[in-house]
C-alpha cells in the first residue's frame, strides 16, 4: 500500500501537464522550493534542507502542501549540524500537520540520521567543556546543558517519528493545514 502511494504521488508530480513552481508566502515574502501539482511538493534535500528555511517557511509548506517528496537526500549526522536540525524542525511540524513526508535515499530510513555520530560526538564536547570549565565529571553530567542528550534525544525521536510517518495509520490521518 505504502509503495503505491508513493508511486501515485510521484507520478502526479512527474506529469508535464501541471508541475509549476509555487511561491509560497511566508510572514510578507515569498520561497520558491521545488514544483507542485496540486497540494502535493516534490523538491530536493539541497533546495529544502540546505538552504536557510526557518520553521515559519517549514509552517507555511504543511498549510499549503498535504504530501512533500524530498529527492537526493543524504545520511545526516552531527558534522552536519545546521541541516540536521533545520530538518528536525521541518519534520516536526510535518508530524503535526500529518504531511505525508517521502524521502528518497541512498541509505535506509532507519539509517537516514547517523546516531553513533551523536552519541560520540556529544560524549567528546563534554569531555572539552571539562577541561575548559575543570568540571569533574559528577559536574559536568549534572548541568545536561553541556552533555549533549538533548540534542541526541531529538535525533532518536525524530527517527521514531519517521518510521511512524511511513506508516498506514499516520497515512490514513487527514492533512492538518492549520495548528
Amino acid at each position: 500500500w505504502y509503495q503505491r502511494r508513493v508511486r501515485e504521488a510521484v507520478v502526479s508530480t512527474q506529469s508535464t501537464g501541471g508541475a509549476v513552481c509555487r511561491p509560497v508566502p511566508v510572514l510578507g515574502r515569498e520561497i520558491r522550493v521545488g514544483v507542485s501539482v496540486g497540494p502535493i511538493l516534490s523538491t530536493t534535500y539541497r533546495e529544502l534542507i540546505e538552504q536557510s528555511h526557518g520553521s515559519s517557511d517549514f509552517r507555511a509548506l504543511a498549510r499549503t502542501f498535504s504530501h512533500v517528496i524530498i529527492k537526493d537526500f543524504p545520511q545526516l549526522s552531527i558534522k552536519e549540524k545546521t541541516q540536521l536540525r533545520r530538518f528536525i524542525v521541518m519534520m516536526d511540524i510535518f508530524y503535526d500537520r500529518n504531511v505525508k513526508l517521502i524521502i528518497s535515499s541512498d541509505v535506509p530510513l532507519h539509517d537516514i540520521i547517523c546516531l553513533q555520530d551523536a552519541d560520540q560526538k556529544a560524549k567528546d564536547e563534554l569531555r572539552m567543556l571539562m577541561d575548559d570549565l575543570k568540571l569533574t565529571m559528577e559536574e559536568a553530567k549534572s548541568m545536561s546543558l553541556f552533555t549533549g542528550e538533548d540534542e541526541v534525544f531529538s535525533q532518536k525521536r525524530a527517527l521514531s517519528r519517521l518510521t511512524e510517518m511511513q506508516c498506514a495509520d499516520y497515512w490514513d490521518l487527514p492533512h492538518k493545514k492549520h495548528e
